[in-house]
């Protein structure tokens, strides 16, 4: 019963809390303007605006605080994020999040579910109960992303879904990466796509580089969502087609620019909201979390008003959390008190009226009942030095492979190198081209699937990680066998994480041992050595993922991104969904 709301929002019964004299953010108008913001127990009771400086009504409360000079911001809703890019486990992610005035987040746990299957999603949901910020679920479509071109820990089929979809506070089938599948209407996906709309949920998509007849098709499919646009003129064509599009800033892509291109060719525009995707630790610390895509946003010339409008009410709205995303009468008093709206610095956060964050400190502890998943999932056959060499087809001479290239747009291109052969073996190579390999860690006993990769930076030794979308699978890339190996072993003993080895020497590694994702352990204790590891790749010369080196070779196995990318079962045309020979000759 709302009695006592009511009452207070009569002027019958006294405020718990009053804001006095704040500048409210009003997200349905698009506005700015002072304003005094009573609560009553955990909602808004009423918001007087001010006229020739003084509120339009009296109200009095038990509890006031003056807030003169400061902006009220709406509680920040991230349409879409992967907790396990964080590499800390739920409630460590909620403590992490919320001082950044984050106080809702749908995730996507595919990263746990390719690697524990529904044991996975189910520790997320439950470990995501009861904490301060409302984390609600969407079930990973992709399990694997694309089956026959990877293998994973396990294999999520339509009727998996059906079942995964009746957990508690799941609101969608996550991104449907598989684009082509759904386009082409692949049974599996088609299935899966229909398992969302049979149980009235959103399905998430998942669409980069997509325009025409195709993108309508994905659209027809039930598919209404994308974070994953790469030009403004994307977008635009997206937002004229009906498509809900997510501005992403994360530690591995950055569209706020190309967004706001296309904004201003549509500024009327409705359907947008925002996401962070994938952050990882030490750049949250410094760069934030939504708060930061609203910060570039603004940057980039989309006023304020409408900025924190997408990255809250938008993404209510899209999740039907009716009382949600807006600083009003009647919903639930989740709110952030900001300095400055370029900066978005949030320096107190309320939740459900209560003050949980107070000058950018949690206030309490944030923990959850259910423990992690601390058991070893790094399962690889034993490796030797032999299977980090390319075996060539012919005795000895010269050879052509199919090589993967990244872009400077951070995508990555096939490319073509003729290589010289002694003893069947291809041990070198030129510069500013390694080795990148692939072992199937989940059990698959097969040796490595070796590649070869330009413009990694990397100019010595090795660096593995069992950090690599959306399969997961240990992934080494290095100049030489024998570091390789080393890595590869390294990483193995630790049950998952991140080595770098030059010269026979472990230079840095980070542990991962929940899943070989995550680490139980706040994100103030995990950012120093995120940090310190991408310093030390850096010094080996890693250049890609210059923002955040420790996701460096995250995504060169993500097979659902154009143009080439690399699995456990070889190199993949992600258009053509197809494996393609390592040898051209072949």
């Amino acid at each position: 019963m709302r009695e006592h709301i009511v009452a207070a929002a009569r002027g019958d019964e006294l405020m718990d809390t009053i804001i006095r004299g704040v500048n409210l953010v009003n997200v349905f108008t698009a506005e700015i303007y002072q304003a005094d913001i009573g609560m009553k127990e955990n909602r808004f009771a009423a918001i007087a605006r001010y006229e020739n400086n003084q509120p339009t009504f009296p109200m009095e409360g038990k509890h006031e605080i003056d807030a003169k000079g400061k902006y009220a911001v709406p509680g920040l809703i991230d349409c879409h994020v992967h907790i396990e890019s964080t590499m800390i486990p739920p409630d460590m992610f909620a403590k992490a999040v919320l001082r950044h005035g984050t106080t809702v987040a749908v995730i996507d746990p595919h990263e746990i579910g390719n690697c524990l299957g529904a044991e996975g999603v189910k520790y997320m949901v439950e470990a995501s109960k009861d904490l301060p910020v409302k984390i609600l679920t969407t079930i990973p479509s992709c399990v694997p992303a694309v089956p026959g071109l990877e293998t994973a820990g396990a294999e999520f089929n339509p009727d998996d879904m059906e079942a995964l979809l009746q957990l508690p506070n799941v609101v969608g089938v996550a991104e449907l990466m598989d684009y082509v599948g759904v386009i082409k209407q692949n049974p599996r996906m088609a299935g899966i796509v229909q398992k969302g709309l049979d149980a009235g949920v959103r399905n998430e998509g998942h669409l980069p580089r997509v325009s025409g007849r195709d993108l309508h098709a994905y659209l027809a499919a039930g598919v209404n969502s994308d974070h994953e646009s790469r030009t403004s003129e994307e977008i635009v064509e997206k937002l004229r087609a009906g498509m809900l599009v997510y501005i992403r800033e994360s530690s591995v892509s950055q569209f706020a620019d190309i967004a706001a291109e296309a904004w201003k060719s549509v500024p009327h525009v409705s359907n947008i909201a925002m996401c962070t995707d994938d952050v990882e630790p030490s750049d949250m610390l410094k760069n934030g979390q939504m708060n930061r895509v609203v910060r570039r946003c603004i940057e980039e010339g989309i006023p304020a008003a409408l900025a924190i409008r997408y990255a809250s009410l938008n993404g209510a709205i899209r999740y039907g959390l009716h009382d949600r995303g807006a600083i009003a009468a009647g919903y639930l008093a989740d709110f952030s008190l900001v300095d400055d709206l370029k900066t978005m610095e949030v320096n107190d956060v309320f939740v459900s009226g209560k003050q949980l964050v107070a000058d950018g400190q949690v206030t309490e502890e944030i923990t959850s009942a259910i423990p992690p998943l601390l058991r070893n999932t790094v399962r690889i056959p034993e490796l030797t030095e032999e299977d980090f060499i390319i075996h060539a087809p012919v005795e000895n001479g010269t050879v052509t492979l199919n090589t993967m290239e990244i872009t400077k747009v951070g995508t990555t291109e096939k490319g073509t190198l003729k290589l010289q052969v002694n003893d069947r073996k291809i041990t070198s190579l030129p510069e500013d081209y390694v080795f990148a390999s692939v072992t199937g860690r989940h059990g698959q006993n097969r040796e490595p699937f070796v590649g070869v990769l330009k413009n990694s930076g990397l100019r010595h030794g090795a660096y593995a990680t069992t950090v690599a979308h959306d399969s997961h699978n240990l992934v080494v890339v290095g100049t030489n066998a024998y570091d390789m190996l080393l890595a590869a072993e390294q990483v193995q003993k630790a049950g998952g994480g991140l080595c770098l080895v030059k010269d026979g020497q472990i230079r840095d590694q980070l542990h991962l041992p929940l899943a070989g994702l995550m680490s139980p352990e706040p994100i103030e204790e995990l950012s120093p050595k995120v940090e310190r590891f991408s310093e030390i790749a850096k010094s080996m010369g890693v250049k890609v993922g210059r923002r955040s080196p420790a996701m460096a070779f995250s995504s060169l196995t993500l097979t659902v991104i154009p143009e080439i990318r690399i699995s456990d079962l070889g190199l993949v045309d992600v258009d053509k969904q197809e494996l393609i020979p390592l040898f051209v000759d072949a």
